[in-house]
């Protein structure tokens, strides 16, 4: 079975490479931005808007970054706007019918040992099909364990089949706010203009993946540094030429005003522990213990980490 991002779909940084073994020529890209929303998952059962189990952090079907590592499933391709039409009506569907119900937040769930609230668990995890139905009752035993990891899997989350605090929080999204991240989700990709090709390369904001595509088939994927949800990577649409592995970072002048004044206040040696060098107007290197790193003004430098695998 295929999977998707959903979610995931409306913080896509999208590029396409010129190739990725041989130099077949340029190919497109764009960038959508993150949306900063939790993550949101599908119903199991495939028939249910042909939902693929998913890809990446913060989609309504996402993996785990262990499972994620394993698929040749691009996060993003030409079908994901449709999967995303199709997994809200299933939603609604589910709105309908009442939704799934809340657990309490102080919940306690441990394999092995009965609880209060393990029924109500099991229910939760039927009514989205992370759990088969004949499995309503009973302690917290293996099976049950399965179905959470497969309800962390589709979200994107550490596997581990215990219900931790994130997995718990997440359960407990309601059905009406899981609709609402799909239609802002489907929102944003349609205001993309993404024209897909034989190779592109996807980064998936949320997941901090960077996936190399040819053929519908993911060829590269990596780990990759991305902005911060209240400041988000830009948007954008490029042609890859070429690529420049470990380039030198120039770190951005409202970036070198406040996160690294701030730093080098706290810690006079975080420039060098960071690889990162002082330069003037005309690329000369300064003595940081020079600078004024108050953070009132406007840096007349210009900060740039060396290039190596320490660069971001």
């Amino acid at each position: 079975m295929r999977t998707t991002g959903l979610l995931a779909v409306s913080a896509l940084l999208l590029a396409s490479a010129p190739a990725f073994g041989q130099n077949n020529g340029p190919a497109r890209g764009a960038i959508v931005p993150n949306p900063a929303k939790p993550a949101i998952a599908a119903p199991a059962n495939p028939a249910h808007a042909a939902a693929r189990p998913a890809t990446a952090a913060s989609t309504p079907e996402s993996r785990s970054a262990a499972a994620l590592a394993l698929s040749h499933e691009p996060t993003f391709d030409e079908g994901t706007a449709q999967r995303i039409k199709d997994a809200a009506l299933s939603y609604s569907d589910l709105a309908v019918r009442g939704g799934w119900p809340m657990i309490p937040a102080d919940a306690k769930f441990a394999i092995g040992v009965a609880g209060p609230n393990d029924d109500l668990l099991r229910r939760r995890l039927i009514i989205s099909e992370d759990l088969a139905a004949d499995k309503a009752t009973g302690a917290f035993d293996e099976a049950l364990a399965e179905a959470i990891k497969h309800f962390q899997v589709r979200h994107g989350m550490a596997v581990t089949g215990t219900v931790t605090p994130r997995t718990l929080a997440a359960l407990n999204i309601s059905v009406q706010k899981r609709i609402r991240q799909l239609e802002a989700s489907l929102e944003r990709l349609e205001n993309t203009s993404f024209q897909f090709g034989q190779r592109y390369v996807v980064v998936n904001l949320p997941a901090t993946f960077a996936e190399a595509v040819e053929n519908d088939t993911v060829v590269r994927r990596y780990r990759v540094i991305v902005g911060k949800t209240e400041k988000p990577s830009p948007t954008l649409t490029a042609e890859i030429t070429g690529v420049n592995l470990n380039p030198t970072w120039t770190v951005p002048s409202s970036i070198a005003k406040t996160e690294i004044s701030a730093h080098m206040r706290k810690d006079a040696s975080y420039l060098s522990r960071m690889h990162m060098e002082v330069l003037d107007g005309h690329d000369h290197p300064i003595d940081p213990a020079a600078v004024d790193w108050s953070g009132t003004h406007v840096p007349n430098f210009t900060v740039r980490q060396q290039n190596g695998a320490w660069n971001a």
